[in-house]
């Protein structure tokens, strides 16, 4: 059909075959192939990949491995040959089987619209994958390779009822079509009513933007966030994962924990390596923050500058100037005890803000610093009390002014 087509159209046409080398015949079928499209006048491409063993290298199924393959390889030779897309065989029977298995999964609206007439190639994104055959019945493709003198090839795979695919296929779908001889019909249709619906919640999912990314996730207002529905809400997280280079495994228990996490306001769940954290009214989507490594105290020159861990902290009886990446804050000379340090913040730590004595922990939360840009906070303490806080959300000091108190600055120490 595609052959006939670029006549018409004129595109070039090459034909790909990937051997999943799981049957003994399949060499045999690679051979076949390049046989039908040379007598075709169709280049045709083919690879062969041991999918069994990657399936049990890294513990998954074979059905799903054999697909990774597949596309990978697809993608490999369209990207090499400049292909501007990659077309498939799916049929309208198989378009039915994919959305009666995602009903029965508990699939939400975007696993119900099905296979999808156009997308992305599965981890090659930058390409595009179309289905050409989705309006036709698996029936009228026999006919067509009869009309052509071509004797499909049977893959005695499909006839094994441990697949699910296949049970669904030889039991599930005959027994419903005696409940509506239509039902293959049926299932399209509501598949291209579930794509209509989708197109809203994608819609939706677009105008929600993350504030900033930084290193550590993309930022967003929680309001705006936690008012997406769940299927809009999930395609964010991907939307995001995807430019953090994550992975996330999404399911029905981590959405409705999502959904929870979001009306208490604060939080986390892990979509597998992907974290969604909810904190002083903020929500970010990234990787696992690690903790940060405690650096070892140490007494400040006062005046001069201490290196400490990752840190510089100048210290001067004057106003001092701005730095990169530095943060500054003025401390009453007045009310320090004993030497001021540098140190990691601990858990137990007490501070004086706003005349009143609170766990510094506290003062951080009530100073809306999300619990992710508090990891590696920098303390500034004598030998009673955290008189100052530096994160990467800013400094936290009481307000100090006049000629009886300290200016420190906390910067980036240079590299060594």
């Amino acid at each position: 059909m595609l052959r006939h087509l670029r006549e018409e159209f004129g595109f070039e046409l090459e034909a790909c075959h990937f051997d999943h080398q799981l049957r003994p015949e399949s060499e045999a079928d690679r051979d076949r192939v390049r046989a039908i499209c040379e007598s075709l006048g169709v280049e045709c491409v083919t690879g062969e990949g041991d999918v069994r063993s990657v399936a049990t290298r890294n513990r998954a199924s074979l059905e799903e491995t054999a697909r990774t393959m597949r596309y990978q390889f697809l993608a490999f030779v369209a990207g090499k040959e400049q292909c501007d897309a990659i077309a498939t065989g799916h049929t309208a029977d198989d378009q039915a089987e994919t959305v009666l298995m995602r009903i029965v999964r508990g699939s939400g609206v975007r696993g119900i619209r099905g296979i999808l007439p156009s997308s992305s190639v599965p981890g090659a994104s930058s390409q595009r994958l179309l289905r050409p055959l989705l309006c036709l019945s698996r029936a009228e493709t026999v006919a067509i390779c009869d009309e052509a003198g071509i004797e499909p090839l049977s893959d005695a795979s499909n006839a094994d009822l441990s697949i699910a695919r296949n049970r669904v296929r030889h039991e599930t779908l005959p027994a419903l079509r005696a409940l509506n001889p239509s039902i293959v019909a049926a299932l399209r249709g509501l598949a291209a009513s579930a794509r209509e619906v989708f197109a809203g919640v994608e819609k939706e999912s677009m105008a929600v933007q993350p504030r900033e990314r930084t290193a550590i996730g993309a930022i967003f207002d929680s309001a705006p966030f936690a008012g997406l529905q769940d299927e809009a809400r999930t395609l964010v997280i991907e939307r995001e994962a995807a430019f953090y280079q994550l992975d996330p495994e999404v399911n029905r228990t981590r959405v409705e924990n999502l959904r929870t996490m979001l009306r208490r306001g604060t939080g986390e769940v892990r979509f597998g390596d992907t974290v969604v954290e909810a904190s002083s009214g903020r929500v970010r989507v990234g990787p696992q923050v690690e903790e940060a490594e405690p650096f070892e105290a140490k007494v400040l020159n006062v005046p001069g500058t201490t290196l400490a861990g990752l840190w510089r902290v100048d210290v001067g009886t004057e106003p001092l100037p701005p730095a990169p990446g530095a943060l500054a804050a003025a401390i009453d000379a007045r009310s320090i005890h004993g030497a001021l340090r540098v140190r990691s913040l601990n858990p137990a730590d007490r501070m004086r803000f706003h005349g009143i004595e609170r766990r510094a922990h506290d003062v951080l939360s009530n100073q809306k610093i999300p619990r992710w840009e508090r990891p590696g906070a920098v303390a500034i303490a004598d030998s009673a009390h955290v008189l100052a806080l530096f994160t990467a959300g800013g400094a936290i000091a009481d307000a100090a002014t006049g000629d009886d108190c300290w200016h420190v600055r906390v910067s980036p120490a240079p590299a060594r």
